[in-house]
């Protein structure tokens, strides 16, 4: 953990070399991952009073993450932008809004789909934005380390995490709790969901989706 901990900050240090703060925004959905990558964002004292993120807004958004990404928003000081419809398409938006962005970071992981063959630094192809090059510093994180850092730095998360869902979709209708989590509980004299923290198997952490979601992972030198 210690050495993938380093390679991050290292990622963000360079990011920063390259980009001015008002370059850089991050794309933030209320996930794990993207909650651990706005907490690395927010021990870098040259972003402090500086961070700037986009919230793409699904269609029918569970209510424990709008709630969850306004109190972040505060937590962190984050200067939020939201935007709704298809994740291309806001993108695109927020590009053409604020001209001055040139760098997306991203909490993108290795193990999530189509995003094996990703390097920290990717421009953008496939139609999306030309000038933004799009920035992964947790790729080499695994289920385990996101959670590990999370109990670690007392990082503030969605509450549904704790209620059995270990992958949250923008879609209600798409996303439900965690089969694989589901327990008997002898005190409670019932079956329950246990939390996400405490899912063994990492390849299951998905099998609560039943949808393909956007990615900025998914383009043509990805597939």
């Amino acid at each position: 953990m210690g050495l993938k901990l380093k390679r991050a900050q290292e990622t963000i240090e360079r990011a920063m070399t390259l980009y001015q703060p008002n370059e850089m925004m991050l794309c933030f959905n209320g996930g794990k991952d993207c909650t651990v990558l706005l907490d690395l964002l927010a021990k870098e004292t040259k972003l402090s009073g500086h961070l700037q993120a986009v919230y793409v807004k699904s269609h029918d958004p569970f209510d424990e993450i709008e709630q969850f990404i306004r109190s972040s928003a505060k937590h962190y000081q984050l200067k939020l932008l939201r935007y709704e419809g298809l994740l291309k398409l806001a993108i695109e938006q927020v590009v053409s809004d604020h001209p001055q962005v040139r760098a997306m970071l991203l909490g993108c992981r290795s193990s999530d789909p189509y995003c094996s063959k990703l390097t920290a630094f990717m421009p953008c192809d496939n139609n999306w934005p030309s000038n933004l090059t799009r920035v992964f510093p947790i790729l080499d994180w695994n289920y385990s380390d996101i959670w590990n850092y999370i109990r670690l730095n007392k990082v503030p998360y969605c509450c549904l995490y704790d209620q059995g869902y270990t992958s949250l979709g923008g879609e209600r209708g798409s996303t439900r709790v965690n089969p694989n989590l589901l327990v008997y509980d002898e005190v409670k004299n019932k079956m329950v969901f246990k939390a996400a923290s405490e899912l063994k198997d990492s390849r299951l952490e998905r099998a609560n989706r039943d949808d393909l979601e956007q990615s900025h992972c998914k383009d043509s030198k990805q597939n």
